[in-house]
């Protein structure tokens, strides 16, 4: 058997939660700064597309995360609007979509964290391998 929250639980559950999003604003910002990087790896490097198109793929890859990003970036503001209610009076109690939204928002950057750690991997591999090829031979 569950027991229900006290009203001291629920309070400092739904701070953590509010605190939560606003990390993960910051997390947002480490994200716009690995975009700048990898566009920045990019450009001055100036890494030929091989045959198999990995350059023009990448680039790709980096923009559509970026859109992503863009779109978290506006949805977390709006997450703390919803959230920041239930902060400041307790008698107002979340509902499932609360933790709907909540779940649906920290999966979503969850996911874009991995895509960025896999896309920063392969950047420095094809980097890692033009810079091997243009490298004299010792």
């Amino acid at each position: 058997m569950v027991l229900p929250l006290t009203d001291s639980e629920l309070e400092t559950e739904l701070q953590e939660v509010y605190i939560q999003a606003t990390h993960w604003l910051q997390d947002i910002g480490f994200l716009e700064t690995e975009t700048h990087f990898f566009r920045d790896i990019i450009d001055r490097y100036k890494i030929p597309d091989d045959l198999n198109g990995s350059k023009t793929e990448l680039k790709a890859k980096i923009e559509a995360q970026y859109q992503r990003l863009e779109s978290l970036k506006a949805k977390v503001p709006g997450f703390l609007a919803f959230v920041e209610p239930f902060v400041c009076d307790l008698n107002k109690t979340p509902d499932l979509d609360f933790l709907g939204r909540y779940n649906v928002l920290y999966l979503e950057l969850t996911n874009l964290f991995d895509n960025y750690r896999l896309t920063r991997n392969q950047l420095f591999h094809n980097t890692e391998a033009h810079a091997r090829q243009k490298a004299p031979n010792a």
